[in-house]
């Protein structure tokens, strides 16, 4: 029995709960975060702070961080970098035996994942999402639920792809960007855009 802390405790972090408990061969023990207010909250297990990690490393086998905005999932795992991070994969997603997933990635309910897929670490692939054959997704990127990315799309690192969106073939999607809901995407996006609309246009650069 794999016992799982997930860092994080917002609606993202229930429904990873949830994938976790669904699991025979996986636990949740520990619930991590940083504000010192929620410690006492009720949860589905016991709350600590992150800084206490250390005070209960017995309890647990390894971390997932259940955190949306990629940014802050970036930093939790960097702050906590030596650490054993797991991935979650729900059961009833549909992946290709030569997919390649990244460690500390989220996979959730009805998502596919095609062949020769290679995806980051610390991504999530959301509920129902769809990465078609070839696609590649950098670190820390998050492909909304009821996105299509289509064959041999590369996706940069700290991406955000919104719900319903489709990118389109061989598309190349910088760093960064953020691609809105709804958006279809049939040009290549430049780092740290943010592209709405079908098709989708540039409406600011990001910082």
């Amino acid at each position: 029995m794999e016992r799982i802390l997930v860092y994080g405790q917002g609606g993202h972090s229930k429904v990873i709960q949830m994938m976790i408990c669904n699991q025979r061969n996986k636990q949740v023990s520990l619930i991590a975060d940083d504000d010192v207010s929620k410690v006492n909250e009720e949860a589905a297990a016991r709350v600590i702070l992150g800084k206490q990690l250390a005070d209960y490393q017995q309890n647990f086998d390894s971390i997932v961080i259940a955190i949306g905005t990629n940014s802050i999932r970036k930093k939790v795992a960097e702050q906590y970098k030596n650490w054993s991070f797991t991935s979650v994969i729900d059961e009833t997603a549909l992946i290709a035996d030569d997919a390649v997933i990244g460690i500390g990635t989220v996979v959730m309910p009805r998502s596919v994942i095609h062949p020769a897929v290679r995806i980051g670490k610390h991504c999530i692939i959301n509920t129902g999402a769809i990465v078609e054959h070839g696609c590649k997704i950098g670190d820390y990127s998050h492909i909304s639920p009821g996105a299509v990315l289509t064959g041999n799309v590369q996706i940069g690192e700290l991406v955000h792809v919104g719900a319903n969106a489709t990118v389109l073939p061989g598309i190349v999607i910088g760093d960064n960007a953020i691609i809105g809901a709804g958006a279809v995407v049939t040009k290549n996006v430049a780092a740290g855009s943010v592209m709405v609309g079908n098709p989708a246009k540039p409406m600011k650069k990001r910082e």
